[in-house]
């Protein structure tokens, strides 16, 4: 039983990373593995143009604080991290079944708790870093509430997005992945910014 739960999570977790259609070996045919990978990379092209495309409209205030470009990464990848958290934790739960599909509201209840916690704690590190290193406290203000703010929509996003998708019969493994990181992108990028464009005055 647990043999056959340890590999169903691995399975999982290689599709989540964007290996679908069974585990991958390295004695497979070439053209097989690279399809598989290509399967999701593909869809990630177009999603990452959407998020894109948030910073292309905050141009005019990205060209005004510099600064800023430097932390967008940073926020992206760490509010990724939090939500691939979450992530995990609900794909190990449906896969055991300590947590069934129409329980959204009350995993969302469960990570938000988790998400205010260390959304604070990383917005306020993350926030004294940039102040230390640009001697603005005004830019720490900035991308410490955005990685705050960004890290408890991951979380809830990350915790949920599976079991909507199973609910919908649609396979988590494969689509909660691309969902997290083109939301926790977008959200990040247009709070970054927009957060930039109100105090202008104050960052440059």
């Amino acid at each position: 039983m647990l043999d056959a739960i340890a590999e169903r999570t691995e399975r999982e977790m290689l599709r989540m990373s964007g290996i679908v259609g069974g585990d991958e070996v390295r004695s497979l045919p070439t053209a097989t593995r690279s399809r598989r990978r290509l399967s999701w990379l593909s869809i990630n092209i177009v999603l990452n143009i959407i998020a894109a495309s948030v910073i292309a409209f905050f141009i005019d205030t990205l060209d005004q604080v510099i600064a800023l470009a430097v932390f967008l990464p940073i926020i992206s990848d760490m509010s990724g991290a939090s939500g691939n958290q979450a992530v995990a934790v609900s794909m190990r739960e449906l896969s055991i079944g300590l947590v069934k599909p129409y329980e959204v509201g009350r995993v969302w209840l469960k990570e938000i708790s988790i998400g205010l916690i260390n959304g604070v704690a990383l917005g306020l590190l993350i926030g004294a870093v940039a102040t230390v290193w640009d001697g603005n406290p005004w830019l720490g203000l900035v991308v410490g509430a955005t990685l705050a703010l960004n890290t408890l929509i991951a979380v809830s996003v990350g915790g949920t997005v599976p079991l909507v998708l199973k609910r919908f019969e649609v396979d988590p493994a494969v689509a909660s992945g691309p969902i997290l990181t083109t939301v926790t992108d977008i959200c990040g990028f247009f709070l970054a910014l927009s957060f930039a464009s109100l105090l202008l005055a104050q960052l440059t």
